[in-house]
């Protein structure tokens, strides 16, 4: 089946349902200024969830183009993407489960032609803090139409509003299973082989209002949102193995590599995804800059070209930016209309970064030769010292020492360049008190990344909820979990602990109750400086193998230091008061490496 094919067999399936299509939004929000992008079907459509009057009636389908970064350290795998499009259909007060549902089982089976042995259901477990059920209801019209696999989750099958408040519920997703043979009678999503269902259908059911003080009530409109990625729907209907496999991506993946199997490279996975995105954020008006939108254009195009770097061949960025124009022109006219600039604007900042680039490798590169047995440290402040003096974020020295076979854990590095970077603000630490408060905030490198005061705010509200995760699983798991790495963002933070297994369904959920119970204490968030000894004796954690000076700051989340239910080394910057966190959800957890376990959560509004 070719892209063409499903795009109008579903929206042929859901017209012939009463729906009528509607036209795409941009990736750029027109209305809406506190998100970035479009990032679902829905977005758009949030004035119309909450009750506005749509004028093509209360039946609504389309495919929406949607960007999200929220995974973006796992693109280059089978499935993930940061630029998708979304197959949608709305109900606006009118049908809800049912026919959602039956809608839905019967678009998978009768047009997809999935046999229904190897589907599988996920319905929602509930949640007793906020007085929410398991979602019965779901379960059992699953069951009347025959399907009896079906796995209850937590926070995996809740939908929280866009913003702080709005419409919000369960959901119900479908699973394919990719494994071979037959599913197991006990296999399941979310199980111990969940790696081999792969969902390719959500139904949100709106049902419920979250309210300012955090409570949820019933909507008078009941609405459905659907979405279904049609990047994984094509990859499963068709029995290939990752989505750059379909006819979306071939023609990108071909004009990147003549590789015979270019399409199983995770490097050009990388560059045929960023190099799609960046040509439909241009197509949108996003332009390269170091602020908001255009920071993270720039961010793709930069992890782009580092992707590049590690294949043995020459690449042709304007031929690649032909081939996704090539692919999606038909389908999206404003795209041909704009290739010219569009190709012109992305090869300018690749030659840009590419000779900043090359120039901080050579420096690097003549520094080690310099060197007989350099230190760990040693070469970890050479690579900060080349890239830094080319306006380069010095994460991306680590490739370089990897490329070298230096044998540094990235873990090691990360830590050594925050330690440099601490002591780079210290110096100019006038000029950063008097712009940032004297937070020390790290630019684009170490724990934290930011590129401006907006973000700042994003990525301390998110550096807080790290400090109360690691507490939370330190409750939940034991007093053997520590820090092994992180990484913080201003869409989400990512979390390495030591723990030998994976983490249950019930321990995630209860990791996620303890963060958002402190959270709603809203208990304050401070630090004292102590000598190094003393910070230890209070039972503060930090890193045993990293070297402190002989006074440290301690953040806390607490009255006092000695009651305080998180207390951590740290430099900050951190949120006043807990409240100001927001609730957390965990998006994923897994393997890091050996005994090492890997947590991504976001901060947002869901129970």
């Amino acid at each position: 089946m070719t892209h063409t094919e499903l795009r109008k067999q579903f929206l042929d399936f859901y017209r012939a349902r009463g729906h009528a299509e509607i036209g795409q939004a941009s990736l750029v929000p027109l209305q809406d200024t506190s998100v970035l992008f479009t990032t679902a079907g829905m977005h758009p459509l949030i004035p119309y969830l909450l009750g506005d009057e749509h004028p093509d009636g209360t039946r609504l389908v389309n495919i929406q183009r949607s960007f999200r970064t929220t995974d973006i350290d796992e693109v280059g795998d089978d499935t993930h993407v940061t630029t998708f499009e979304m197959l949608g259909h709305w109900s606006l007060g009118d049908y809800f489960k049912r026919e959602a549902i039956e809608w839905s089982l019967t678009f998978v089976t009768n047009v997809l032609g999935f046999d229904r042995s190897r589907l599988a259901v996920t319905v929602y477990a509930g949640n007793k803090q906020a007085s929410i059920g398991p979602d019965e209801e779901a379960a059992t019209i699953w069951k009347d139409f025959g399907i009896t696999r079906i796995a209850y989750l937590g926070s995996d099958n809740w939908w929280g509003p866009v913003h702080a408040t709005g419409p919000c519920g369960p959901t119900t997703e479908i699973f394919v299973y990719r494994g071979h043979g037959e599913p197991a009678l006990d296999s399941v999503p979310g199980g111990p082989k969940d790696h081999e269902w792969v969902e390719i259908w959500n139904n949100v059911f709106m049902q419920y209002a979250k309210q300012a003080e955090r409570t949820f009530i019933p909507l008078t409109q009941r609405n459905i949102d659907t979405g279904v990625g049609l990047e994984r729907v094509l990859m499963m209907v068709n029995g290939l193995l990752s989505v750059y496999e379909t006819d979306l991506y071939q023609p990108i993946v071909a004009a990147i590599s003549r590789e015979t199997l270019a399409s199983q490279d995770r490097d050009v996975r990388i560059i045929a995804d960023h190099i799609k995105s960046a040509v439909f954020l241009i197509g949108d008006g996003v332009e390269p800059s170091n602020r908001d939108r255009g920071y993270v254009l720039r961010r793709l195009i930069r992890r782009a070209v580092s992707a590049a770097r590690r294949l043995h061949e020459p690449v042709d960025w304007a031929l690649i930016t032909e081939a996704v124009i090539g692919v999606y022109g038909d389908i999206y006219p404003h795209l041909l209309d704009q290739q010219d600039f569009i190709q012109s604007t992305i090869v300018k900042e690749i030659d840009q970064f590419a000779t900043r680039l090359d120039k901080a490798v050579t420096q690097l590169r003549r520094a080690l030769a310099r060197q007989m047995k350099p230190t760990t440290d040693e070469v970890v402040t050479l690579a900060f010292l080349a890239f830094q003096s080319h306006a380069l974020p010095p994460e991306l020295g680590y490739e370089v020492l990897a490329h070298e076979d230096f044998g540094i854990e990235r873990t090691t590095f990360d830590r050594i360049i925050a330690r440099k970077i601490e002591a780079h603000r210290e110096i100019s630490s006038a000029g950063q008190e008097r712009k940032f408060g004297g937070h020390g905030l790290i630019l684009d490198t170490g724990e934290l990344k930011a590129v401006d005061e907006i973000e700042l705010k994003k990525v301390t509200r998110l550096h807080t909820a790290t400090h109360l995760l690691q507490a939370a699983l330190r409750a939940v798991l034991g007093d053997h979990v520590h820090q092994k790495g992180s990484d913080i963002t201003a869409e989400r933070l990512r979390f390495d602990f030591t723990h030998p297994e994976k983490l249950t369904d019930e321990q995630k959920q209860a990791v996620e109750h303890w963060i958002n119970d402190v959270v709603k204490r809203d208990l304050p968030m401070q630090y004292v400086e102590l000598p190094l000894d003393e910070a230890k004796q209070v039972g503060a954690l930090h890193f045993v193998d990293h070297k402190y000076p002989a006074r440290v700051k301690v953040y806390f989340a607490g009255t006092n230091l000695k009651t305080a239910v998180s207390k951590e080394f740290c430099g900050g910057p951190h949120v006043t008061h807990t409240g100001a966190v927001g609730l957390v959800r965990i998006l994923k957890e897994e393997s890091s490496s050996s005994g090492i376990r890997r947590i991504k959560a976001v901060v947002d509004e869901t129970p």
